[in-house]
């Protein structure tokens, strides 16, 4: 008798422990310590990227040396944040994958309309595992000569909190303020993505 009055007393504490444990987790969620990046109007996450910029033969033969490789240097990567891009206009974030055909007619549709782009920036984001197969996009596309768009490596976590695990590419749009305007995912005709292009003054292309 006695062992099941003490067997009944334990999973009581063990309830009611769980129970709070519920109720702390759901208090912690109230306070605002979880942010949710896929809703609308919500802040962008944290970005720092790994910046892929110079595609010249010269670049990728020094990142092939033994010196360089044992510094830990690249020459090809230059880290950028949120900050190198607050110019008061819209920023696209497009998360995407080199290998990914419907992110390759993503990329090509933004690179023939280009001239849309004179204040909003464009940035092709990938998951770090992808390294090896950026080199090769950049210069199919001529992003190194398309001074509206970057290309580079998710450093900070961005992609986990932004990407919906629907569809890719994801595109996410952010405001001046850097609130989230809108994602589409898939495939997303020019007409679209138009109306969010902040335009700015005509001006001719030039080299980053």
């Amino acid at each position: 008798m006695l062992r099941k009055l003490l067997t009944a007393l334990l999973l009581s504490l063990l309830s009611l422990s769980a129970s709070y444990g519920q109720t702390a987790q759901t208090t912690q969620n109230a306070a605002g310590k979880y942010t949710d990046y896929r809703r609308d109007g919500a802040p962008m996450p944290p970005l720092v990227f790994m910046s892929y910029t110079d595609t010249t033969a010269e670049a990728r033969a020094l990142r092939t040396m033994k010196k360089y490789r044992k510094m830990g240097m690249d020459t090809t990567y230059t880290v950028l944040t949120e900050k190198d891009f607050d110019n008061g206009a819209n920023l696209f974030v497009m998360m995407f994958n080199p290998t990914c055909l419907h992110c390759e007619d993503a990329t090509f549709m933004l690179e023939k309309n280009i001239d849309l782009f004179k204040k909003s920036k464009i940035i092709l984001l990938a998951n770090k595992v992808m390294a090896d197969y950026i080199p090769d996009f950049s210069e199919r596309h001529h992003i190194a000569h398309l001074p509206p768009m970057y290309i580079g490596l998710d450093s900070s976590g961005f992609i986990d909190n932004a990407y919906l695990y629907q569809a890719l590419p994801q595109i996410n749009i952010y405001g001046p303020d850097r609130t989230l305007l809108k994602i589409y995912s898939g495939d997303v005709p020019m007409d679209s993505l138009a109306q969010y292009i902040d335009h700015g003054k005509k001006g001719k292309r030039r080299r980053r």
